[in-house]
């Protein structure tokens, strides 16, 4: 099949009208928009806003401004949510990190006898490859002071504390993964919960994180993991589809309901009221009462 032909600002805008139905009201607006904004990242927020016997057509009354506002509110809110997790992400690093050398000894990661010997979809060991993945990290930044300090007085040998600052958030995931259950349990002990959400908290946030990170749409979108809840949140999970309501309520239960937690959520109440007019909080698992669910009294 032919790829589709190219087309000029203004025939994206006559397309947008004449087949598409949607609703464009100032084309100089309009043509602002396109320039700043590819129509094709843009029309992932009209999921849901097209009719239902014939999705090449916007319902009535949606506009390329409502789609553009959409993807404003989805810019906000994944700019917060990348700077929440990153301060979850730094506690964890130094969490696993001093577990990890006190129990096994500055170098002790380097070691497989002290994880478990799970094996990745390849039959490789996880520990092998996260070891590798490590390596790769400090070959491509040998620039980096405390690379070159390491390689230069230790052999190339890092302690555990200095390794995870090389880590990417998915290797600290695969890494506590393997970790020993005594190990798992110190870690989790100190967010209050068991190993086993812990576990798959992270890859939730490690999922997030990575959207975020790579400008990804993550308004009204089925997400790959769902987080387990505690049984008195339990009932916001059950939905057909994962969302991003159940995640929000983890980096709350994550921070304790902290200074942290209570600015993010009051940025969440602002983006939502200021965004009122085209947010359909529905798309995202928001229940009703999500602000009394959400809020830390």
């Amino acid at each position: 099949m032919e790829l589709k032909n190219p087309l000029n600002y203004q025939e994206q805008i006559e397309r947008l009208k004449t087949f598409h139905k949607l609703t464009i009201n100032d084309e100089h607006e309009a043509l602002t928009i396109l320039q700043s904004i590819n129509y094709y990242r843009l029309s992932g927020y009209g999921i849901g806003l097209t009719k239902f016997d014939n999705k090449d057509e916007y319902l009535e009354n949606v506009s390329l401004k409502d789609l553009y506002d959409l993807y404003l509110f989805d810019s906000m809110l994944k700019s917060s949510l990348f700077h929440i997790i990153e301060q979850i992400e730094i506690g964890l690093r130094s969490k696993i990190a001093y577990c990890l050398a006190i129990r096994y000894g500055a170098d002790g990661f380097y070691n497989i006898d002290n994880f478990t010997f799970k094996q990745n979809k390849s039959g490789k060991y996880i520990h092998s490859n996260i070891i590798s993945k490590f390596n790769d990290e400090v070959n491509m930044n040998k620039h980096l002071p405390f690379v070159k300090h390491h390689i230069e007085k230790y052999d190339g040998k890092f302690p555990i504390w200095v390794a995870v600052e090389l880590f990417s958030f998915g290797q600290l995931s695969y890494l506590y993964s393997i970790m020993k259950s005594k190990d798992k349990k110190s870690v989790a002990k100190q967010y209050e919960c068991s190993p086993i959400d812990l576990e798959s908290w992270i890859q939730c946030l490690v999922e997030i994180r990575n959207i975020c990170a790579h400008y990804g749409r993550l308004y009204n979108l089925p997400l790959r993991h769902k987080p387990p809840l505690p049984s008195e949140y339990a009932q916001y999970q059950q939905t057909k589809q994962n969302k991003l309501f159940p995640v929000i309520v983890v980096l709350k239960l994550l921070l304790k309901s902290n200074n942290q937690w209570n600015e993010f959520f009051c940025f969440i109440k602002y983006l939502i009221n200021k965004f009122n007019h085209v947010v359909n909080l529905g798309y995202n698992d928001f229940p009703s009462d999500w602000e009394s669910i959400l809020s830390s009294k």
